[in-house]
């Protein structure tokens, strides 16, 4: 374990200690060249940990406003740290704690921004299944922005049954579906299990004691919705296609409690997330579109200065010509200057008109005569 001070891939220093889990440790760092925060996670060396070695870097890969996103991974003293962006609030464990059982217009809000968040890693290629929805994990934000902060036993989803079975625990106790017992496969459902337990925490106070326990009715009060109830003992059936099959069809039931102008305001926010989620990449394409406007806006410019360059080349040559030819007539009337108004008007006129061709015809009778 890391203490105070101590220093990580040469330009993280250790801060404190954030929390502790089975599968390591999270420390609170700060990057000594530029002054920023991170969260660290020490991952220990362990065969049930190989996984995360390998996934470590499809996560790098998210970008969604409620997942702490991967930016570094390195390793050191044998251990794989990963660096995450760092997220400044309290965990849903302790925010219920602090707090007492949340209202249920706050749950709705909470289990919407969860769906948004499940249902982007389900949306991946391949699919991620998160398979770890716990209070302790679930942070909430000054803003009451949900963020999902770690990814410790995510699981790339296959096809392939043979090649996917879960052959340990992955899981939280209490929140952790059937099906990550012993040799079942974990899918969409079981995430959406994890959700049905955590709302159950929310209304209750407290972690279930079992599995079974959410599905009886005598174990919710008179106080709690009757939809929310049927909604949580859906999310956590023992046989999967019993369940919400998509997080989304969850979402909707989660909707369609509240008030109608609850309603409204619950989409309103989750408009908002979506729009967050993808403002990177309209980023990406204004600054893509705007090179491409620079670019031709200094094209047009060469174009015409070109254009301009060559008038004026030509321009430049006809007034040369222009000018010589002026030169040559200059040298032809030269004489005339300093001859007499007299002499200089016979010579001007001399030089209008043409000249007349002589023609001599030889006459036979002088002929003769020189002949003689």
């Amino acid at each position: 374990m890391l203490n105070s001070g101590d220093i990580l891939d040469g330009k993280y220093e250790v801060i404190r200690t954030l929390g502790k889990g089975g599968m390591g440790v999270v420390y609170l760092c700060k990057n000594i060249i530029l002054g920023n925060l991170w969260a660290i996670k020490e991952v220990i060396q362990d065969k049930k940990n190989i996984d995360i070695l390998t996934e470590a870097n499809i996560l790098k890969n998210l970008n969604h406003p409620g997942i702490r996103k991967i930016i570094d991974t390195f390793y050191s003293n044998n251990n794989l740290y990963m660096v995450q962006d760092y997220v400044d609030g309290q965990t849903l464990k302790e925010y219920v704690k602090a707090n007492g059982i949340i209202q249920i217009e706050k749950i709705c809000r909470i289990v919407s921004d969860l769906c948004d968040i499940i249902g982007y890693l389900h949306n991946q290629n391949p699919i991620i299944i998160y398979r770890d929805i716990k209070p302790s994990n679930i942070m909430i934000m000054k803003s009451g922005k949900v963020v999902l902060i770690d990814f410790g036993i995510s699981k790339v989803y296959k096809n392939d049954m043979s090649q996917d079975i879960d052959m340990i625990c992955a899981g939280s106790n209490g929140y952790a579906a059937p099906e990550q017992y012993g040799s079942g496969k974990c899918c969409m459902q079981t995430d959406i299990y994890g959700i049905g337990m955590l709302i159950y925490f929310m209304v209750k106070g407290r972690t279930p004691y079992t599995g079974i326990e959410p599905l009886l009715d005598e174990n919710y009060g008179p106080e709690i919705n009757n939809k929310l109830k049927k909604i949580i003992q859906k999310c956590v059936k023992i046989d999967i296609n019993e369940r919400y099959a998509l997080v989304e069809d969850l979402k909707k039931a989660i909707s369609n409690i509240l008030p109608k102008n609850e309603k409204v305001k619950l989409e309103i926010l989750n408009n908002s997330n979506i729009s967050k989620s993808v403002i990177t990449k309209k980023v990406n394409i204004k600054i893509i579109n705007k090179s491409m406007y620079d670019r031709s806006i200094r094209i047009f410019f060469c174009f015409t200065f070109a254009i301009i360059a060559s008038i004026y080349i030509l321009y430049g040559n006809k007034k040369e010509s222009t000018l010589s030819n002026t030169a040559d007539a200059k040298e032809i009337v030269s004489p005339i200057v300093g001859s007499s108004s007299i002499e200089q008007n016979s010579i001007k006129e001399f030089i209008k008109k043409p000249t007349r061709t002589i023609r001599v015809v030889p006459t036979k009778g002088i002929s003769s005569s020189i002949a003689q």
